[in-house]
């Protein structure tokens, strides 16, 4: 037989039970937050930073053609690749006589066939107030040099290109070719004159925009990497682009905060 003792020690302790456990859950229920809030601070979003806009100009160098392409395609997937996010920008998408589709690469420039600097400097003003680029490459001069023009003259126009894009963004990034050889007897022996000559463009160099000189000269062999003696061929091209993107590099911020996929 059950002892009365045994019995009403059992439903006390029932009875406590049963009158903590609201108070347990109450706790658990309420101080869990506070707990998990305690754990440490949280991680703020990381912020993609916005694409930078860059200007390839130039002449038919910058544009190429249907037969051998361009160094835009091959800097663009390098640029790709790298983790940088980037926009090409201008008025054209074309090269020489071509439309490019858009899922080739991103297709727009200021590469304008056969043209000179002074033929530039007219319509810079428009490109640039309409595309605001941070950065622009420029390989520009060869159609001046081959065609006879002062190259003292040549340099001014590209002074003068320089200031009107500073106009558009006065924190733009300049990086200016030493442009390619030529195989041609005349002209081939005016551009290490002319070349030497843009190092006078340093003169304008600001920490606010830079100007930067790239050596397009240098190792490019034109019976190997120029199809006609003037336009590169696809080996040529690769030369280029990997000259304009390790001078891009430490103008486009760190490629761990951009995405490949931000380009288009």
């Amino acid at each position: 037989m059950i002892d009365k003792l045994e019995i009403n020690k059992c439903m006390k302790s029932v009875t406590c039970t049963l009158l903590i456990l609201p108070a347990v859950l109450t706790w658990i229920f309420v101080s869990g937050p506070a707990l998990a809030s305690n754990s440490g601070p949280a991680h703020p979003p990381i912020k993609k930073s916005a694409p930078k806009k860059i200007m390839l100009l130039g002449d038919s160098i910058t544009q190429g053609s249907a037969k051998t392409g361009n160094y835009r395609q091959p800097l663009y997937r390098l640029l790709q690749h790298g983790g940088y996010s980037i926009d090409f920008v201008g008025s054209l998408n074309t090269e020489y006589g071509v439309t490019l589709p858009s899922t080739a690469y991103d297709p727009d420039h200021e590469g304008h066939w056969a043209w000179r600097a002074d033929e530039v400097l007219t319509r810079i003003n428009g490109w640039a107030q309409t595309a605001k680029p941070d950065i622009i490459l420029l390989h520009l001069g060869t159609n001046d040099v081959g065609s006879g023009q002062s190259i003292k003259g040549t340099v001014q126009e590209l002074l003068d290109i320089i200031d009107v894009i500073r106009n558009a963004n006065p924190c733009v990034v300049v990086l200016v070719a030493k442009i390619i050889p030529l195989k041609h007897f005349l002209a081939g022996k005016r551009i290490p004159i002319f070349n030497k000559a843009l190092e006078s463009l340093l003169e304008l160099n600001t920490k606010d925009s830079p100007i930067v000189l790239v050596d397009q000269f240098t190792g490019m062999d034109p019976d190997k990497d120029l199809y006609d003696g003037v336009h590169p061929n696809n080996a040529g091209a690769q030369k280029m682009a990997q000259k304009w993107y390790l001078a891009l590099q430490p103008h486009l911020g760190s490629p761990h905060q951009n995405s490949a996929q931000d380009a288009h």
